[in-house]
C-alpha cells in the first residue's frame, strides 16, 4: 500500500526496491521525482553549466572507445615564475613576433615586420606559389589555426572576432613564408648567406636575432600552417628537409647530420605542435657517434673495475640519500671517467659517467630555457628529458674546473662565453626544473656503491693515472725507449762483468 505526501507528490513506499527491510521510516526516496519537483533543487540555466562541466571534463580525459584522450599541447604563455631574475630574458623577442604573440607583444619593430614581408615575398617568387590561392586557403583554416593558441580569446566573444579574420590570415601568410624562406636560406646558402639576405635589404645582424625569437616558446607558429604552406609549393620534400636540418644545426654539427640523415628524417612528415617541439624532439632523438677507440690500458681498467664492483659493500640506502651529487672535480679525483653518449643514455657503470654531448652558443642558451618550460605545460605530456638532463649537468658543475673537464670531453662545447658564465646559467636554470628523479636517483645510486669500495677508488685512481701517463703515443715511446735504454745500460753491465770475472780465473 502507498502514500502520497501531501503537498509534497513525492511517492513513497513501504519497502525497498530490494525487498528488504523499511529504510528510512519504512520508506524508499525516489531521487529523479526530488531533483525535479523540490523547489531547493531548480536551478537556473547558468547553474545547470556548472554541473555540465564536470561532464566535459569527463570526455576531455576519457575518449569515446573508453581510452585515455590524447590531446594535442596548446602554443601557451609562460609561467609567471619562470618570468623572475635573470632568466626572464630569455622569453622575450628582441626584435621579431610571430602569430597572435604579435597582439600581445606591446615593442614590436616596423624594420622586423618589413623583413618579414621581404622574406615571404621572395618565398612566392622562388616557389612559385599564388598568393591570392595561398591566402584563401590559410581563412580557411584560420579558426583551426586560432585554436593552436592556449590563450586565444580568452576575454572575448569568438563570433564578433570573425571580421578580423583577413588580418590573421594575413599574418599567418607573411610569417609562415618568411620563416620558411629564412630557413631555406640558412641551410642551402652556407657558404654566401650574408649576400642573400643582403639582396633581401636584411643586414646579417638582424639574422641572429631572428634566429633567437624563433624558439621562445610564447612566440611559436603551429607547425600545420608551415604544411599548408608547403603544399602549396612542389618541393614539399625539400622544405621540410631544410626545417629539420636547421633545426639540427642549431646543438649538432653538420657531419653528425650526414652521418644520422637517415634517422633523422624519418618523421618528415609528422605534424609537430611547432618549431620548438620539434627542435626538443630532435635534441632528445639518440644518435650514432663516432666510435672512440679504445686502448689496452683503459679496457683493463673497465674489466678489473666491473670486477671489483660486484664486490663492493653497499652503505645504507636511507643514508646514501643524504649524500649531495659529488661534482665534476670530486669524479675525476676519484679516477671516475668522463666519456660521451648517445643523447637520452645518462649512465654511471665500471668508473666512468656517460653524458651526452651538448654545444652551447648565444641561441643554445635561450633554446634550453624554452624547452624546459614547454615540458611544464600542464597539457603536454613527456619524460621531463631535458629537465633531467640539465639539473644532472648542474649537479656536476659548480666551478670553472668542471666546465673545463667537460670541454676535454667533447662532451660540452661552450661559445656562449666565459666557463664562470657558463656555470652561472646552469644555477640559474636549476631552480626552475622538474626533473624525472627516477633516473636522477639510479646514476646516483651507482656513482655512490662506487664511492664505497675505497680498494675500488684507490685501484682504479693508480690505472687512471697511469692510462694518463701514457695517454699520449709520444709519451708511451720515450718511456718504451727510455725503458730499453735501461735494460740494455743493464745488460751491457752484466756481460761487462762477467767477462771480467772470467778473465779473472784465467790470470789475465
Amino acid at each position: 500500500m502507498s502514500v502520497e505526501a501531501s503537498g509534497g507528490g513525492a511517492s513513497v513506499g513501504s519497502t525497498d526496491r530490494s525487498g528488504g527491510n523499511n529504510v528510512g521510516h519504512e520508506h524508499s526516496i525516489r531521487m529523479d521525482q526530488i531533483v525535479e519537483e523540490s523547489s531547493d533543487l531548480r536551478f537556473s540555466e547558468e547553474e545547470k553549466e556548472q554541473f555540465v562541466s564536470f561532464e566535459k571534463a569527463s570526455e576531455g580525459v576519457i575518449d569515446k572507445t573508453g581510452s585515455p584522450a590524447v590531446t594535442k599541447p596548446k602554443i601557451p604563455r609562460i609561467r609567471p615564475k619562470l618570468r623572475r631574475g635573470k632568466l626572464k630574458v630569455y622569453f622575450e623577442p628582441k626584435m621579431f613576433t610571430f602569430g597572435l604573440e604579435k597582439y600581445s607583444f606591446k615593442n614590436y619593430f616596423d624594420t622586423a615586420d618589413q623583413i618579414k614581408v621581404n622574406l615571404a615575398a621572395k618565398f612566392l617568387q622562388q616557389n612559385g606559389v599564388k598568393k591570392e590561392y595561398l591566402y584563401v586557403d590559410i581563412k580557411k583554416h584560420i579558426r583551426e589555426l586560432k585554436h593552436c593558441y592556449s590563450h586565444y580569446l580568452e576575454d572575448e566573444d569568438e563570433d564578433e572576432d570573425d571580421d578580423h579574420d583577413h588580418k590573421f590570415a594575413w599574418m599567418f601568410l607573411v610569417d609562415g613564408c618568411a620563416i620558411l624562406q629564412f630557413m631555406y636560406i640558412f641551410v642551402h646558402f652556407r657558404a654566401d648567406r650574408e649576400l642573400q639576405f643582403r639582396n633581401l635589404g636584411i643586414k646579417f645582424d638582424y639574422t641572429f636575432l631572428l634566429v633567437h625569437d624563433l624558439f621562445l616558446l610564447e612566440n611559436q607558429l603551429p607547425y600545420q600552417l608551415l604544411q599548408l604552406i608547403i603544399r602549396h609549393t612542389s618541393k614539399e620534400y625539400e622544405l621540410l628537409e631544410s626545417i629539420y636540418k636547421f633545426i639540427f644545426y642549431q646543438f649538432r654539427t653538420p657531419f653528425e647530420w650526414y652521418e644520422n640523415k637517415r634517422e633523422i628524417l624519418k618523421d618528415l612528415y609528422d605534424n609537430h605542435v611547432h618549431l620548438l617541439d620539434l627542435l626538443r624532439k630532435k635534441f632528445i632523438q639518440p644518435l650514432n657517434l663516432i666510435d672512440e677507440k679504445r686502448d689496452l690500458v683503459e679496457i683493463i681498467i673497465c674489466w678489473i673495475v666491473s670486477l671489483l664492483n660486484k664486490l663492493k659493500c653497499n652503505r645504507n640506502e636511507f643514508d646514501r640519500d643524504w649524500v649531495p651529487f659529488r661534482n665534476i672535480g670530486k669524479l675525476r679525483e676519484a679516477g671516475i671517467n668522463l666519456k660521451r653518449s648517445k643523447m637520452g643514455d645518462i649512465s654511471f657503470s665500471g668508473g666512468t659517467l656517460k653524458l651526452p654531448p651538448i654545444i652551447l652558443v648565444e641561441s643554445t642558451a635561450t633554446m634550453l630555457p624554452n624547452m624546459l618550460a614547454y615540458e611544464m605545460c600542464p597539457d603536454f605530456h613527456n619524460e621531463s628529458e631535458v629537465s633531467t638532463y640539465m639539473y644532472i649537468l648542474n649537479k656536476l658543475i659548480v666551478q670553472t674546473q668542471d666546465v673545463e673537464e667537460l670541454r676535454e670531453k667533447n662532451i660540452l662545447l661552450n661559445e656562449l662565453g666565459s666557463d664562470k658564465e657558463m656555470v652561472e646559467l646552469f644555477n640559474e636554470i636549476s631552480t626552475y626544473l622538474s626533473p624525472d628523479l627516477k633516473r636522477y636517483d639510479e646514476v646516483k645510486s651507482n656513482i655512490e656503491n662506487y664511492f664505497d669500495n675505497k680498494g675500488l677508488i684507490w685501484l682504479h685512481k693508480v690505472f687512471h693515472d697511469i692510462h694518463q701517463y701514457f695517454k699520449g703515443r709520444w709519451s708511451l715511446l720515450a718511456f718504451i725507449g727510455a725503458l730499453l735504454a735501461v735494460i740494455s745500460s743493464i745488460f751491457q753491465t752484466v756481460i761487462t762483468f762477467l767477462a771480467y770475472q772470467a778473465d779473472s780465473k784465467k790470470g789475465i
